[in-house]
């Protein structure tokens, strides 16, 4: 990860946010996900992207007990994943909830302590803040919004920089018709600095967060713009192969960069030569154990890095 992070930080990337990193209390996506701890080489890995000039950051998110990714972009089961989030969602007590924000609360200190300047809360992708923030999917919704707002504003207060990571739409078409403006201008709302906007839940739909045809990334790109000009105010992320329209990126939407950076860490020299969509970096649904892209031209030396 130093190797993966360093060869693609530069002061041409504001902020270089490692994810998916597991908050102490949480449960990984699978058996590479990095968790957080006071461990000396978070510090090391936070040093060696602030040496290149880029703000370290870090993202930290959980999933559940026995939770399991899908492999293929459209499971079999995708249309049963709304019923059994709503279920998990509310499946979550107050005592768990305070518990999952005191982890967050703890999480973020040890970052703040190895230097990381930058926390992102992953609420995306159906993970398990994603179902927490939802109203539609869990009853606690309100007091879970609370807690995001309690922490990004101790965040705040002591100087760092935070951001959550949103999904637009979940792919379930008849969920989505219903309610995803709402939700998704209740999370834009929260006090934090910057809203990372994806799309997709990963056991409904990943054509979605990994957007390649170009409908679907234009449908992305347009959706993040009309959030964006809904609330002025809040600072937005565009993902999504998006390095093609950032000439066009309204006032308060930033560019942001991930498949390309993976493809090719001089990417952001010269806009070129980036993801060409081979499928590679989606180790997980490889069954591989780590990212590879047929760009570098040789083995990778970066094994375990997860895409998100």
């Amino acid at each position: 990860m130093v190797a993966f992070y360093e060869e693609r930080s530069s002061a041409r990337l504001s902020c270089a946010i490692v994810g998916n990193v597991v908050l102490p209390g949480g449960h990984p996506v699978n058996s590479m996900t990095a968790m957080m701890s006071s461990g000396r080489r978070w510090k090391t890995l936070a040093a060696s992207i602030a040496a290149q000039g880029t703000m370290p950051g870090i993202q930290l998110a959980t999933a559940w007990e026995n939770y399991e990714g899908a492999t293929s972009f459209r499971p079999k089961y995708w249309a049963e994943t709304i019923a059994k989030s709503r279920a998990l969602a509310n499946s979550v007590g107050p005592t768990r909830l305070r518990q999952l924000f005191a982890g967050l609360h703890t999480g973020t200190e040890m970052a703040a302590e190895a230097g990381y300047r930058h926390v992102q809360l992953h609420a995306a992708h159906g993970y398990l803040f994603s179902l927490l923030t939802d109203r539609r999917l869990y009853d606690g919704a309100a007091e879970c919004l609370e807690f995001v707002r309690s922490w990004a504003q101790t965040c705040r207060e002591t100087g760092l920089e935070t951001s959550v990571r949103i999904s637009l739409r979940t792919g379930d078409a008849d969920f989505d018709h219903v309610g995803a403006t709402t939700y998704q201008d209740v999370v834009s709302s929260l006090p934090v600095d910057i809203v990372d906007v994806s799309s997709g839940f990963y056991n409904i739909d990943k054509r979605l967060i990994y957007p390649s045809t170009r409908s679907v990334l234009c449908d992305r790109h347009r959706e993040t713009f009309e959030l964006a000009a809904r609330h002025p105010g809040t600072q937005f992320i565009l993902s999504g192969k998006a390095s093609g329209v950032v000439d066009d990126l309204p006032p308060n939407v930033h560019l942001g960069v991930c498949r390309d950076l993976i493809a090719n860490p001089a990417f952001l020299d010269g806009r070129s030569d980036g993801c060409r969509n081979s499928g590679k970096c989606h180790y997980h649904s490889r069954g591989a154990r780590s990212v590879w892209c047929p760009i570098w031209g040789r083995t990778p030396r970066h094994s375990g890095i997860a895409s998100s």
